[in-house]
């Protein structure tokens, strides 16, 4: 029987690549499969100054594959070492993925696919990448709204881990939403996160910098009851540790943002779109801050 072998690729910001790398072993375990994972590099703004996702020319070390993808084992940004950079610690290697350029990123996805014989599977952490925009609690719609047009250009199923972790969707929100998309036959299955894969990660990852890829692992692990994640106060169960696989073209099909961003040449262009639908982006809120002198360590 052919090994089949997935790229599972963190569609958020940087911490989404831990999430990769346990839907990749999720993967493994399901399917006897190898995996590659990968993630955006756009660190938050708390861990990295510099407003807006990094292009691969500005890491050092990076290994480029194409334009928008590199391998980042090794890899730094001055003395801040990405969330990809560490993951690639405990993975082997993993590859970071640049959003600056989104109209080329399907293509250059696609192409790393073709060439290393892998398939395709976006990773979300907390679900915020079914958010249609208008949603109270979404703060980072522009990273998700790039990642999903090209995913969904590419037909890679989408997995989405942690059940709210990240705070953005309520759970009636992710519930009807899911319930949406199960109507429309874009619901393919759901897994957890087994109790073992994630003491192992959890051991593992210690390094990695993340709240809402670290809580679906605490969840499996049978955690009950209030969680803090950054500045937020959360309900944890062992629902967080849920893996909900859906297909990204029609999550893409109920998403006004992912179709506005789509064919955007630049970050910039990107997140005007955004703004002609009267959204407010991660990207405004990191500027605002940078602009004011923000401290806060």
């Amino acid at each position: 029987m052919k090994l089949v072998k997935f790229f599972t690729i963190g569609a958020g910001g940087g911490g989404d690549i831990l999430s990769a790398y346990v839907v990749g072993r999720i993967l493994e375990l399901e399917k006897n499969a190898n995996f590659v994972c990968g993630g955006v590099v756009w660190e938050r703004f708390r861990i990295d100054r510099k407003p807006g996702p990094r292009s691969i020319d500005e890491i050092e070390n990076a290994k480029r594959i194409n334009e928008c993808l590199a391998w980042m084992r090794g890899a730094r940004i001055g003395n801040l070492k990405p969330a990809v950079a560490e993951v690639a610690e405990i993975a082997g290697d993993a590859v970071g993925i640049d959003i600056t350029k989104p109209s080329k990123l399907s293509k250059a996805i696609g192409e790393f696919c073709i060439n290393n014989s892998l398939t395709p599977v976006g990773v979300d952490a907390g679900g915020d990448i079914l958010a249609r925009g208008k949603e109270k609690g979404v703060v980072s719609p522009l990273c998700d709204s790039i990642m999903l047009s090209a995913l969904a250009e590419l037909k890679a199923p989408l997995a989405v881990v942690g059940f709210g972790s990240d705070c953005e969707l309520s759970r009636r929100e992710l519930e009807k939403y899911l319930s949406e998309i199960a109507e429309l036959d874009g619901l393919l299955g759901v897994s957890i996160v087994p109790k073992s894969l994630a003491e192992d990660v959890l051991e593992r990852a210690k390094n990695v910098k993340t709240h809402a890829s670290r809580i679906p692992l605490v969840a499996a692990k049978g955690y009950f009851g209030e969680y803090e994640s950054w500045d937020e106060v959360l309900e944890v169960s062992i629902l967080n540790a849920l893996v909900f696989f859906v297909r990204s073209e029609v999550v893409y099909e109920l998403n006004p943002m992912a179709k506005a961003v789509r064919g955007c040449r630049s970050i910039e262009e990107a997140n005007e779109a955004l703004h002609a639908l009267g959204i407010k982006t991660e990207l405004d809120i990191e500027l605002e801050l940078s602009n004011s002198g923000f401290k806060r360590s």
